[in-house]
């Protein structure tokens, strides 16, 4: 049965990487929100215009997301899915198409993941723009998921390590 997998993880917590990894061993199909934004609207997009361009992708990935899964692939959502509420959302959606919805949390230091941010930024065009203070800024707003949360499948990756020799 094809499956909907659900990236939790803070920005720099490898998210892409992973979902990457999971897509090729699979095999699935990557729908990577950040992606999207870059490919549609550019690598800086003001503030004031994000919230609308970000829920236009957002319906746009579900709506690809169901073909596939119709289609019987597998979809990784490659999201973050920083809060409870953003993940209750999103499970009761992706049951909509499966009955197999797995969650995969990354684990990361703070300041691994800011690190990755600030590299990225220098060495990747191809990636939104995310500055320090943009970090710091949501960084309140981010929530591991939890065992209260109750979901059937829930796996856990510590992403510290990734990259590094």
């Amino acid at each position: 049965m094809a499956a909907v997998h659900l990236i939790v993880g803070y920005m720099g917590f490898g998210k892409t990487f992973f979902a990457r990894r999971l897509e090729r061993e699979l095999p699935a199909v990557r729908f990577t929100h950040d992606g999207f934004m870059h490919a549609l609207y550019g690598r800086n997009l003001p503030e004031e215009e994000f919230r609308d361009a970000w829920q236009r992708v957002d319906a746009l990935i579900w709506k690809l997301a169901e073909q596939t899964v119709k289609a019987g692939a597998h979809a990784i959502l490659d999201y973050g899915f920083w809060s409870r509420e953003a993940r209750r959302r999103a499970y009761e959606r992706a049951r909509k198409l499966t009955e197999d919805v797995v969650f995969h949390q990354l684990r990361c230091d703070r300041e691994t993941a800011l690190a990755r941010v600030l590299a990225r930024n220098a060495e990747d065009d191809d990636s939104l723009l995310i500055d320090r203070a943009c970090f710091e800024r949501f960084w309140p707003q981010y929530e591991e998921i939890s065992a209260a949360e109750n979901y059937p499948v829930v796996k856990f990756y510590d992403t510290n390590f990734w990259g590094k020799k």
